[in-house]
């Protein structure tokens, strides 16, 4: 996620190269064909300008507006299962807490096992948020887990669903050793419930695109407005002045493909670039948050920016 409030110029060019060198080559054709060669059949209405230039302008609206909808979407549902996340090792911590009253409970045991819990659940979050990126989540699970767990983790396919599942059966652990009783194992398992939804629905999003076609149509309909703009626009300039087409070519072209690429950085919100959710520095945030639940002391530093970005 970009934090930064100015940004270097020069980062912008492999993106909008085309547009711009397409702009300029289609201004200066148009300059000389019908400022130059008076080939004066070569205007098109400046009428044309306006309505294109209208429809892309609508068109790009709605793209840029469908992205940010969707990394806004993506925002709410990790900060949903922050908050789920959070829930689970609190009512479990409360729950158990209580159990040390009884003598027949070991405190040492009772602590232990909300660490564990902690420990898992941090690492969950830190595996889902590799899952979304495509990256190796190795060596969180190493710091968090036990070497068994984290070995079987690592073996499998969908790595947070497997951590689920070690959460469901702790719990249920919990209830057999005399942690848990009556239905505290059902509270935190409709917890758990919740989170698997956040899960599915963050696996929706990351690997659901916005239909090609849209993306495709964006794009094409950007590359021939700045190829007509010129011949269009040269039509409504009085002859002294018909050379101020190109850079009011070069203009409309860094605008609007400018607004389309910002509207194609935003619309895969866990794709690991700079414009994405910060999801690694969330799973970060959340595993000291719940280790904090649990009193424990050793948690890794708050995320920084490094650069204006926060990752």
């Amino acid at each position: 996620m970009i934090v930064k409030e100015t940004f270097n110029v020069r980062r912008t060019l492999p993106f909008i190269w085309f547009d711009v060198l397409l702009a300029a080559s289609s201004a200066i054709a148009a300059y000389l064909l019908v400022d130059r060669a008076e080939l004066y059949w070569f205007e098109l209405p400046s009428l044309l300008a306006t309505v294109m230039g209208t429809a892309l302008a609508i068109l790009l609206a709605f793209r840029a507006n469908t992205a940010y909808q969707r990394w806004w979407e993506a925002s709410t549902i990790w900060a949903q299962l922050t908050g789920q996340s959070r829930t689970l090792i609190r009512v479990a911590r409360t729950i158990t807490d209580a159990k040390t009253a009884d003598p027949a409970v070991d405190p040492e045991v009772v602590r232990a096992w909300q660490h564990d819990l902690a420990n898992r659940q941090a690492a969950w979050a830190h595996s889902l948020a590799r899952q979304l990126r495509g990256q190796d989540p190795s060596a969180e699970l190493a710091r968090l887990l036990p070497a068994d767990e984290a070995a079987l983790v690592l073996a499998a396919d969908n790595r947070a669903a497997v951590l689920a599942r070690l959460q469901s059966q702790a719990i249920f652990r919990g209830y057999s050793s005399g942690i848990l009783t009556g239905l505290d194992n059902f509270q935190m398992e409709t917890a758990l419930a919740g989170l698997s939804t956040q899960q599915a629905l963050a696996e929706r999003m990351s690997i659901t695109p916005i239909p090609r076609p849209h993306d495709f149509i964006s794009r094409l309909f950007v590359h021939c407005y700045v190829v007509v703009f010129p011949f269009a626009a040269i039509s409504a300039m009085s002859t002294s002045y018909r050379w101020l087409v190109i850079p009011s070519a070069l203009l409309i072209a860094l605008f609007f493909r400018m607004v389309e690429r910002v509207g194609a950085s935003i619309e895969e919100p866990f794709a690991n670039r700079t414009q994405d959710v910060p999801v690694t520095a969330l799973a970060t945030n959340l595993e000291r948050d719940l280790l904090e639940l649990v009193d424990v002391q050793q948690r890794p530093a708050r995320p920084v920016p490094v650069d204006g970005y926060l990752w």
